[in-house]
């Protein structure tokens, strides 16, 4: 919050102190967009979401399993009290493992997403640079950071597409 004030603050300083000989160029990208859109954030989503499915299936025949023993314990007239409590308790004891398994798994995968995030925005922001340098752009925000802005007397120009197919260039190039 204290970036955006500063952010803030200083647009209105410079804006404030434009005069009509002096144009200022100011751009906006959407990062998210380009996060999402850009052909390594596209591979990078893929992948987790592949995996988050195969692992999802392994879960899902792990309880099929589980409902099964469950149902196989209710049906058995034979065991003897002791024995049911003790198959019981053993089945929840899967259960609760199989549980703590699914939360493990889903804060990994969060944290890989957020690992690769946050690569992928690191380099986003060399392309943002070199296209606002090419495109001679004073000033470059982030559309939610443009967004607090409620007027503005320049307008802006969105260079999220053009980040996107440099970035795609770029990682081309590799």
């Amino acid at each position: 919050m204290q970036k955006q004030n500063l952010v803030l603050w200083l647009l209105v300083i410079l804006l404030g102190s434009t005069s009509p000989a002096w144009a200022f160029k100011i751009g906006v990208v959407d990062l998210n967009r380009a996060l999402n859109e850009s052909e390594t954030g596209i591979r990078s989503r893929n992948v987790l979401e592949a995996r988050g499915r195969q692992k999802q299936k392994e879960f899902q025949a792990e309880e099929e399993e589980l409902r099964e023993l469950a149902e196989k314990l209710r049906n058995n007239p034979l065991l003897t009290k002791s024995a049911r409590q003790q198959k019981e308790q053993e089945l929840q004891q899967r259960q609760q493992q199989l549980q703590e398994q699914a939360r493990q798994f889903e804060q990994e995968l969060r944290g890989q997403e957020r690992q690769l995030t946050e690569g992928i925005f690191s380099e986003l922001k060399g392309s943002i640079r070199t296209v606002s340098i090419r495109e001679q752009f004073d000033l470059v925000l982030e559309r939610n950071a443009a967004q607090v802005i409620l007027y503005m007397k320049e307008d802006t120009t969105d260079l999220t597409q053009k980040v996107i197919d440099h970035y795609n260039a770029l990682k081309a190039s590799e």
